[in-house]
């Protein structure tokens, strides 16, 4: 295994060593592994100083446990980035491992989760202090503090114990311009072990924006992170022209919360990506109602540029639903931002949240209407991918104050949000009826009923002819009666082949925040 303790500058004195732990964020396995980009973020300032700097992501590790131990040893503190849900169940079990084995060892949380709870994290035990919302200033000067042998006080951004045990809470600290922090170091991980486990395609992904203009009723990212700040096109694409130079890679996965927001901004990347000649795809996301206003000659050049794949949270079906959750689209800029990526070669890649409250007016047929409108999009550009959550709210939210307000039962400690998370079902708001329908449509019927060009391929297959035509046949028909009851064959193949949900590990951040 490779040491990803970064080295020391020659010209600069050596400087404590920092650890900076991403834990795993799924517990089942069959999904592709992106990049911790959290950490990256973090560490950039850090390692641009000279400090040693260690990443690790257990994902990586055989024993990473061990890995674990062993860069703690003698390091000035850990920082664990958590989002709520499975990632924040390791990050309890390695903040324990780590106050077990060294005691007096700082243990700073950041992520998703702590920035949404900073109280409620910052008294635990095995949490020294948290850090709220944007992480690369605030942690850079917690580092600074405990190596002149200072504490928290009075560092902006950090909730925390103090000597009497209380938790203190400091004054925020305003976000900082994105353009104010170096490159991040990709340098510090492992990255050919990524991609041979991503089965050997040499593909990134890279921040170039944090936070979020819109203020949809379900996504934290308006409370994480507040306005939107974003690194400039120019500098994008010498970033981009780098990390070919050193990974040749095949494609880049943009993972901001709203890539498209400044079209001007995309304009200038996809220019200098074709000036540069950089033979990569990319990919990045949006809202429907911006990708509606992409016109044919922004829709060609980001297709010449590389642009293979664009991601759209649509969430539902419901125009009352999207309406409640404050969306600001509908049902047509859905269908017709579909149609737009289609003409212009681009796959959408949609997803959708279903399992409101019913004891909200604006939920009836709400998740009928949604399978009705993945439906339609599908049957009329079949590469589409459609992804399913499930309404989870998250505290800070306004979906979660109405969840309050309807007296539905919330996680009351930590350690119970771990398993609160909406890419499986962590309410009672959604039957296992309603579960079922939703993946046997969306996942299955409308999938074989209009069959994209991989499973096509497959048909006309000999070894696959025999199962898969009449499995088309009974899907078209189900969906051309809308009668999608006593699913026989799915539960057949269910059976045959252990079918079972893809989720990427984005997956859980994507729904904390939608697109």
């Amino acid at each position: 295994m490779k040491d990803n303790t970064s080295p020391e500058p020659a010209s600069k004195p050596q400087k404590a060593k920092i650890v900076l732990l991403f834990p795993n964020p799924l517990e089942d396995e069959g999904y592709s592994l992106e990049i911790p980009l959290s950490i990256l973020a973090v560490a950039a300032p850090l390692y641009a100083e000279g400090y040693q700097t260690a990443l690790i992501d257990e994902r990586l590790h055989e024993d990473p446990e061990k890995a674990v131990m062993a860069a703690a040893d003698g390091a000035l503190c850990v920082g664990i980035s958590t989002i709520t849900g499975y990632q924040l169940k390791r990050s309890i079990h390695y903040s324990r491992l780590l106050k077990q084995r060294y005691p007096e060892l700082p243990i700073v949380w950041g992520g998703y989760h702590p920035s949404l709870l900073p109280e409620q994290c910052a008294a635990e035990d095995y949490v020294d202090a948290v850090v709220k919302g944007q992480g690369e200033r605030t942690f850079q000067e917690i580092v600074s503090r405990l190596e002149s042998g200072r504490g928290f006080e009075g560092v902006a951004g950090v909730i925390y114990r103090n000597d009497d045990g209380e938790v203190t809470v400091n004054p925020g600290r305003p976000m900082a311009d994105v353009d104010e922090f170096p490159r991040a170091p990709y340098e510090l991980l492992d990255i050919e072990r990524f991609f041979k486990l991503n089965g050997g395609r040499r593909s990134l992904q890279y921040i170039s924006s944090q936070g979020c203009p819109y203020k949809c009723t379900f996504c934290v990212e308006p409370k994480v992170f507040g306005a939107w700040k974003a690194r400039n096109g120019a500098r994008i694409v010498d970033e981009l022209a780098e990390l070919d130079r050193r990974y040749h890679l095949e494609h880049v996965s943009f993972a901001d919360a709203n890539f498209m927001y400044d079209r001007r901004r995309v304009e200038i990347m996809c220019n200098g990506l074709l000036e540069r000649r950089l033979k990569i795809t990319w990919s990045g996301t949006a809202r429907a109602d911006q990708a509606v206003k992409i016109e044919p000659e922004m829709s060609r050049l980001m297709s010449r540029s590389g642009c293979s794949q664009i991601a759209i949270g649509i969430e539902s079906g419901s125009q009352a639903i999207l309406d409640l959750i404050d969306k600001r689209t509908s049902r047509e800029k859905a269908i017709k931002s579909n149609r737009i990526l289609e003409e212009a070669g681009i796959q959408g890649v949609y997803a959708f949240m279903v399992g409101f409250p019913q004891e909200l007016v604006e939920a009836k047929d709400e998740i009928w209407q949604t399978l009705m409108l993945i439906k339609a999009m599908r049957k009329a550009h079949p590469e589409v991918v459609t992804l399913t959550f499930y309404v989870t709210p998250y505290p800070g939210t306004p979906i979660f104050d109405i969840a309050v307000g309807l007296k539905l039962k919330m996680p009351e400690k930590t350690e119970d949000w771990a398993d609160w998370e909406s890419t499986s079902v962590s309410t009672t708001w959604i039957s296992d009826r309603d579960r079922d329908m939703v993946e046997r449509c969306n996942n299955f019927y409308f999938l074989f009923a209009y069959p994209n060009a991989q499973i096509r391929k497959r048909m006309r297959m000999m070894k696959w002819k025999l199962i898969l035509y009449p499995v088309h046949w009974l899907a078209a028909a189900r969906c051309a009666l809308n009668f999608y009851r006593l699913p026989v064959e799915w539960r057949l193949m269910k059976l045959m082949f252990k079918t079972r949900r893809f989720r990427r590990v984005g997956s859980q951040i994507d729904a904390l925040r939608g697109y």
